[in-house]
């Protein structure tokens, strides 16, 4: 019966650390999942701001093509 108790705390014991390993790993790439969708919807804002300055002609003036 001792032997039976020992080998579940053991079991018990990896399994609450594997658990804790996976949460760690699943809240980094949610972070990196957030930080990727923000860098995206900052590139889009400004191709967004430039196509229309372009195409609202405010671009004239600049002698450089970008």
């Amino acid at each position: 019966m001792t032997v039976l108790a020992i080998l579940l705390l053991i079991i018990g014991t990896l399994l609450v650390l594997i658990g804790a390993l996976v949460i760690l790993v699943g809240m980094f790439l949610i972070a990196v999942g957030a930080i990727l969708v923000l860098m995206g919807m900052t590139l889009i804002g400004m191709g967004a701001y430039l196509l229309i300055r372009r195409l609202l002609g405010h671009d004239r003036d600049r002698s450089h093509g970008w």
